[in-house]
């Protein structure tokens, strides 16, 4: 009789652990509206500069005060991270500059004078740059941005800013 006790006792115990946790599935239930505010597309009111964490670029907002944003957001950009985003851990790669970065749209596109060489800059610091410029003005989705640099004869380097922040050649992130 004890064996067939136990047997019993072995078959509620794993009847009852194979039941779960007595949490029945439910199906998707409304939440709510979704989360407004922050940086759009329209926002005439801030700046999105982008700065550099150990994964890569991340966009700060910044309030915008009047005049040209495309300009302003480049000159707030090599001023580097306010007290409050270094304590967040953000930085800058780009290096000081005797010069400033000049920034126009012309035809749809953003052109972006550095003071600066490319290949002397870290890939990151090219991403600020282009990434920033691309969300300074309301330009439609994913603009061309022409860099030129100093002393440069001939066509700038048509760049784009993919999904990820990332600089990148304009025909690899048109479809971004």
């Amino acid at each position: 009789m004890p064996g067939v006790l136990c047997r019993a006792a072995a078959v509620l115990f794993a009847a009852a652990t194979l039941t779960g946790c007595g949490i029945t599935d439910t199906d998707a239930r409304p939440a709510g509206q979704p989360a407004q505010g922050g940086l759009t597309e329209n926002s005439s009111r801030l700046l999105r500069l982008y700065f550099v964490t150990p994964e890569g670029t991340w966009p700060v907002s910044r309030p915008a005060p009047a005049g040209d944003r495309l300009q302003q957001a480049m000159n707030a950009l090599l001023d580097g991270p306010t007290a409050a985003e270094r304590d967040r851990g953000l930085i800058t790669r780009l290096p000081s500059a005797t010069r400033p970065v000049r920034a126009k749209v012309t035809k749809g596109r953003v052109e972006l004078r550095l003071p600066w060489l490319v290949r002397d800059l870290p890939h990151v610091a090219v991403s600020q740059l282009v990434c920033t410029a691309a969300t300074a003005q309301a330009l439609g989705a994913n603009p061309v941005i022409d860099v030129f640099e100093p002393g440069m004869a001939g066509d700038p380097w048509p760049v784009r800013c993919d999904g990820s922040g990332s600089a990148v050649p304009a025909e690899q992130g048109a479809s971004s």
